[in-house]
């Protein structure tokens, strides 16, 4: 009897940010689309166990803390893996070169910055393939894996999702409706929407925004002394079922973020035919986004541009009707959960070929239990106090060029 091939999708938590849940729907939908061992291994949440009855996917949670690498390689020692991909594990980082020979190791980037670039960068030698959620990471990341000489695989692999069944769009005449999810601050370009206001009440276009994902009083305030925040409903955090509800009952989801690694939020909104706009840059909007077929891309930081391409929605409703439809058909087409593991599974076919013929490097023993590089990062942050980082990240932020370079470098 042939054992079954063994993966392990190792992330920080079950609820970490967007990354616990799109890990979830990727091994979820390999566990189905397989007949493959899979598991989906949390360090940090509250240890425990349990199979998924639906896909037979093993849920995993190991309840350890910072400079955990070496209790990780006692669990991978107990059951071991064909393959490891890891997602966003800083506190694990130093056990890499000590991985088994026989265990592969994928690392999956779920950010653009350059501090993420850099741990498949320092790792070249104890990888043997990297997925990126963005073609626009892939680039720059490729041209550092080439110069240190990196043997493994790299890919792009967009994000997808589980959606919901599609409700029936109502007719309405009242303002046009916009909608904002996720988290409420600067760097998601939360400021933009006071110009993009101002310029919409100033073409008298009735709108009304819907702000879904909890509170900013910078934000709160400064919609006040613009007198437009009668425009604004604030719902703070919903449930995710509430999410997409609340898309399908809007026409347009404002992705004004600086620089968005993949954006599955716009996806989920596409997805109940809330038709995007966002800034025309190098990210993940404008790889998710077919301008003029699904959506719609302004140049950056130019906001009269942003106010016009509403007004001309709003104005025409058969365009905005002809875009909503497309964003259904693009997000349920190209970006499921199904769509996203398929790919996967063909990339981690390529790399266990491919690191037979090139295998990564591995030493024996294991890391200082101090290594992590997660505790001083910070610590160096936190020498700056939490009023003032905020003061300055709302600051640096609501410059959309300049904060748009700054995360470029």
């Amino acid at each position: 009897m042939v054992d079954r091939f063994k993966l392990v999708s190792v992330i920080p938590s079950f609820s970490a940010g967007g990354i616990g849940t799109v890990c979830r729907y990727a091994a979820e939908s390999i566990a189905c689309l397989s007949d493959w061992e899979v598991t989906l291994l949390s360090l940090h949440d509250p240890s425990g166990s349990e199979i998924d009855a639906a896909s037979g996917l093993r849920l995993e949670a190991l309840g350890l803390q910072e400079n955990c690498a070496g209790l990780f390689l006692d669990w991978l020692s107990a059951k071991p893996q064909d393959m490891v991909i890891t997602s966003d594990v800083s506190y694990i980082e130093p056990a890499f070169p000590y991985f088994p020979a026989t265990t592969k190791h994928i690392v999956q980037l779920h950010d653009s910055s350059r501090q993420y670039r850099e741990v498949a960068i320092r790792n070249r030698a104890w990888i043997d393939g990297v997925i990126c959620v963005g073609q626009h990471m892939e680039e720059p990341l490729r041209t550092g894996l080439d110069s240190a000489s990196y043997l493994g695989l790299l890919r792009t692999i967009h994000n997808g999702a589980n959606f919901p069944p599609l409700k029936a769009r109502r007719l309405y005449d009242g303002p046009i409706r916009l909608l904002f999810m996720g988290r409420v601050d600067a760097l998601k370009g939360v400021f933009d929407f006071i110009p993009i206001l101002r310029q919409l009440k100033k073409r008298k276009i009735p709108v009304v925004l819907s702000i879904v994902g909890g509170e900013n009083n910078a934000l709160r305030q400064r919609l006040i002394y613009a007198d437009i925040d009668e425009m604004v409903q604030w719902h703070g955090r919903l449930p995710h079922d509430q999410c997409y509800s609340i898309a399908a009952e809007s026409d347009i989801f404002m992705m004004c973020s600086r620089k968005e690694p993949f954006g599955m939020v716009t996806v989920e909104a596409m997805s109940m035919g809330c038709l995007p706009i966002a800034y025309d840059t190098p990210s993940g909007s404008k790889e998710i986004i077919e301008h003029g077929k699904s959506g719609l891309l302004v140049p950056l930081g130019d906001y009269c541009a942003w106010a016009a391409a509403i007004e001309n929605l709003y104005h025409d409703q058969k365009y905005l009707e002809k875009l909503s439809a497309g964003a259904i058909e693009r997000a349920r087409t190209d970006f499921t959960s199904v769509v996203m593991a398929e790919n996967m599974i063909r990339f981690i076919e390529d790399v266990k070929l491919h690191a037979d013929a090139y295998p990564s490097l591995r030493e024996k023993g294991k890391p200082l239990d101090n290594q992590s590089g997660q505790v001083s990062r910070k610590s160096l942050r936190q020498r700056i106090p939490q009023s003032l980082r905020l003061w300055l990240r709302n600051q640096v932020y609501s410059y959309p060029k300049f904060s748009f370079w700054l995360l470029s470098r």
